[in-house]
C-alpha cells in the first residue's frame, strides 16, 4: 500500500479514537497557547530589541542621521529633523515598551516556577537577573531619548495614563537594580541556554555585561546632581567589565531570511539607495587620515553630501561600504571599545579606575580599528600622529570625537557621546523645524502621549523645561 495512504489512515484513526478522550483539547490552538514559556518571551524580546537598534528604516530608527554619519539622498525630512510626519517618536517608544512588557512577563513567569534544588534556584535567579539587566539597558535608552518618561506605572496594562517619573530618579533606580542583578548572578550556574541568542546562557558573560552597563550608567550621570553616584558606580564596577572584544554583546543575525540584519532589508532587499555619507563624518576622519575610511565608505573619491541636503545620484556620491549590508552582519548591543571610551572618560575626570585616560583611549581606538579589519600597525599610526593629548578641545574633544567615529552604525550611542561631551562639531541642516536653531539634544515626546495621556504629558513637559528638540536632559545642563 502507498506510504502516504498508510499515514493518512493512521492519522484518521487517531482522530476518531480520541473523539471521546480529552475532547476539550480540540479547542486549544497550538499556535497561540494560553501559557507562554518565559524563555520564549526572552528570546522574542532579544530579537525585537536587536531589530529596533539595528534598523535604519526612517519610520523607526533615524539615529544614524541624528548622529550625522549619513544624510538622505532624495527625501531629506528626517535629516532635517522632521520626526512628526512619520511619527518616529511614537514608533520607537511603542516598540521599546512592547519589548519591556515581554521582559516583564518573562520575569514573572520564571519567578513563579517551582525550584526545589539549589542548582535550579540558582538557574532561576540567573535568568531573572539577566532579564532585569536587559530591562535596565532599554530603560536607560528611553530616558536618554526623551528625559522624564513613564516608568513606575508604564507597564500596567490597565493603566492607560501612566504618570511620568523624573529622569534622574529613574537613573538612580536603574543603578540600584543593576547592582542587585550582578550580585545575584552565579557564574558557576547556567541560565537560558540556547534561548539566549546573545550569550547562549553564559552567566559569566552576562555578569560582565552587567558591570559594563553600570559603567555606562555611571558615566551617563557624570555631570549634574548625581555626579557623586556616577563616580562611585563606575569605581565599583570598572575592574569587572568586558576585558576584550569577544566579551561584547552582539546579536547573531543569519545569512538567510527571515533572520537577517535589518540593514540588509533596508539597504539591499528594498532595492533603495536612500542614504549617503555626510560630510560631517568624512571630514572628521579624512582630516586625521583615519584608517577606517576604506572600511566605512565606498567610492571615497566621490564627493560627500552636506548634512541635510539632497545628494543626487547614489553612484556619483560617496556612500556606505557594503560590509554592513551583509545579511549576517551582527547586531550591536554593547562593545568592548564602547566601554573603554567610558573608562577613558572616567579617568579623565580623575576618577579611580586603575589606568590613565590615554591608556583606555588607546585601547578603545585600537579595538575599533581592528574590529573593522584594520591592524595594530594601523592603530599605532593613527595614535602616533593624533594621540590623546593632541586634540585642541582637550579630553572631551579626544574622547567625544573618537568615540563618535568608533560608534559608526550605532547611531544612538554616537549621538549620545556628542550630546554629553559636545564634540565633534555638528552641522545645521538647511530646513530644521520652525524655531530649532541648534542641534537637537533630545527627541520630542510621542504624539500619542500628547493626546491620550495629556495631563501627565503636560506635567512632564513642564518639568523638563518644555517638550522641545533643544531642551537639555538633566545630565546635559551643566
Amino acid at each position: 500500500m502507498n506510504r502516504k495512504i498508510i499515514i493518512a489512515i493512521i492519522f484518521i484513526f487517531g482522530i476518531l479514537s480520541s473523539c471521546t478522550k480529552n475532547f476539550e483539547d480540540l479547542n486549544i490552538d497550538p499556535k497561540h497557547p494560553l501559557e507562554v514559556n518565559g524563555g520564549v518571551l526572552f528570546t522574542n524580546a532579544q530579537v525585537e530589541m536587536a531589530d529596533q537598534i539595528s534598523s535604519t528604516n526612517v519610520n523607526r530608527n533615524i539615529w544614524k542621521l541624528m548622529a550625522q554619519y549619513w544624510t538622505e539622498r532624495s527625501y531629506t525630512d528626517e535629516a532635517n529633523w522632521n520626526i512628526v510626519n512619520r511619527r518616529i517618536s511614537d514608533n520607537m517608544f511603542q516598540t521599546y515598551m512592547a519589548i519591556l512588557k515581554d521582559l516583564k512577563d518573562a520575569k514573572e513567569i520564571i519567578g513563579n516556577e517551582e525550584a526545589f534544588f539549589d542548582s535550579e534556584k540558582a538557574n532561576q535567579a540567573n535568568r531573572i537577573a539577566i532579564i532585569d539587566l536587559t530591562e535596565v539597558y532599554i530603560w536607560q535608552r528611553l530616558v536618554d531619548m526623551f528625559g522624564d518618561i513613564p516608568y513606575s506605572e508604564a507597564l500596567d496594562i490597565e493603566n492607560y495614563t501612566p504618570k511620568y517619573d523624573d529622569a534622574a530618579t529613574i537613573y538612580q533606580d536603574l543603578i540600584t537594580r543593576a547592582n542587585a542583578d550582578v550580585a545575584n548572578i552565579d557564574i558557576s550556574e547556567g541560565s537560558f541556554g540556547s534561548a539566549d541568542l546573545i550569550y547562549g546562557g553564559n552567566a559569566d558573560n552576562w555578569q560582565k555585561f552587567g558591570y559594563s552597563l553600570l559603567v555606562k550608567l555611571g558615566i551617563g550621570i557624570a555631570d549634574g546632581p548625581l555626579a557623586a553616584l556616577g563616580q562611585s558606580t563606575v569605581e565599583n564596577a570598572y575592574d569587572k567589565v568586558f576585558t576584550n572584544a569577544d566579551d561584547g554583546a552582539f546579536f547573531p543575525y543569519q545569512a538567510s531570511l527571515p533572520y537577517v540584519n535589518p540593514l540588509y532589508t533596508d539597504l539591499v532587499a528594498s532595492g533603495r539607495h536612500d542614504f549617503l555619507i555626510a560630510t560631517t563624518l568624512f571630514h572628521a576622519m579624512d582630516s586625521i587620515s583615519d584608517p577606517r575610511i576604506n572600511y566605512y565608505f565606498e567610492d571615497i573619491t566621490n564627493p560627500t553630501t552636506d548634512y541635510g541636503y539632497s545628494g543626487g545620484s547614489y553612484s556619483s556620491k560617496m556612500h556606505y561600504n557594503s560590509v554592513i549590508t551583509a545579511p549576517d552582519y551582527k547586531g550591536f548591543f554593547m562593545t568592548y571599545d564602547e566601554v573603554q571610551f567610558y573608562l577613558a572618560e572616567a579617568a579623565a575626570r580623575t576618577w579611580s579606575v586603575g589606568q590613565t585616560a590615554d591608556v583606555y583611549f588607546d585601547n578603545a581606538v585600537t579595538a575599533s580599528i581592528i574590529s573593522w579589519g584594520g591592524t595594530d600597525a594601523d592603530a599605532t599610526a593613527l595614535l602616533t600622529t593624533h594621540p590623546y593629548a593632541s586634540y585642541i578641545g582637550g579630553w572631551k574633544d579626544a574622547i567625544g570625537t573618537q568615540a563618535w567615529i568608533s560608534m559608526y552604525t550605532r547611531g544612538f550611542i554616537g549621538y549620545t557621546f556628542f550630546r554629553r561631551l559636545d564634540f565633534p562639531e555638528f552641522s545645521m541642516p538647511p530646513s530644521p523645524p520652525e524655531g530649532v536653531t541648534s542641534v537637537p539634544t533630545r527627541f520630542t515626546y510621542p504624539i500619542n502621549e500628547q493626546t491620550l495621556n495629556a495631563t501627565n504629558y503636560q506635567a512632564a513637559s513642564t518639568a523638563i523645561g518644555g517638550d522641545s528638540f533643544t531642551t537639555k536632559l538633566f545630565w546635559d545642563i551643566y
